[in-house]
């Protein structure tokens, strides 16, 4: 006869007549002793009471080192060139490098201060009265559509090395009518990712 414990269970194995059977037990001692008693004490026995969960998920990908904080260099333009709502400067490319993905597909979101006449655009930096105005920060996809603040990129799929090369470009919108004041024209914008 053997007796073995664990987790307050007593399990007591005993031998008749060469057939073998387990008398299960709850060690209730404790429960006793302080006075109380369970309400159901072998009813909860073959049912489920503990639901284990969880997600499995593909893990992320490593951003460049280089393009963690991107300097993206949008030019010096003369106001001529933002006159009038709509106008834009020419487009400035920048890239970011994902590498080791075990996604297949990786989806770009830009958040930041959005514009107050279009909220589609990023808006410029105004702590400091040398700060530009009257102008915004468009960005787009390596195709030139606008992608809205806080709306999400065009996928961009992992090679079989797992990397990924997500492209985009960027300029100033004027966002009004001879409303532009020349200054100082830095935004800031966080990307996103998520994968698939």
């Amino acid at each position: 006869m053997s007796i073995l414990t664990e987790a307050g269970i007593k399990v007591k194995r005993s031998w008749f007549k060469g057939l073998s059977f387990c008398v299960i037990t709850a060690a209730l001692s404790n429960l006793l002793l302080s006075g109380l008693t369970p309400p159901d004490a072998y009813g909860a026995l073959g049912q489920i009471n503990i639901r284990l969960t969880g997600m499995v998920v593909a893990l992320g990908c490593t951003v460049d080192p280089n393009d963690v904080n991107k300097p993206v260099q949008l030019g010096e333009w003369a106001t001529r060139h933002l006159k009038k709502t709509g106008q834009t400067t020419s487009p400035v490319p920048f890239t970011i490098l994902l590498t080791g993905c075990t996604a297949s597909g990786v989806t770009t979101r830009f958040t930041g201060a959005k514009d107050t006449l279009n909220p589609e655009l990023l808006a410029l930096k105004s702590d400091d009265r040398s700060y530009a105005s009257g102008i915004a920060v468009q960005i787009m996809d390596s195709k030139g559509q606008r992608i809205p603040m806080g709306s999400n990129a065009p996928r961009g799929v992992v090679d079989e090395r797992g990397n990924v090369t997500l492209s985009f470009l960027a300029n100033y919108v004027a966002t009004g009518n001879d409303s532009v004041k020349p200054g100082t024209a830095d935004a800031d914008t966080e990307f996103t990712l998520s994968y698939d």
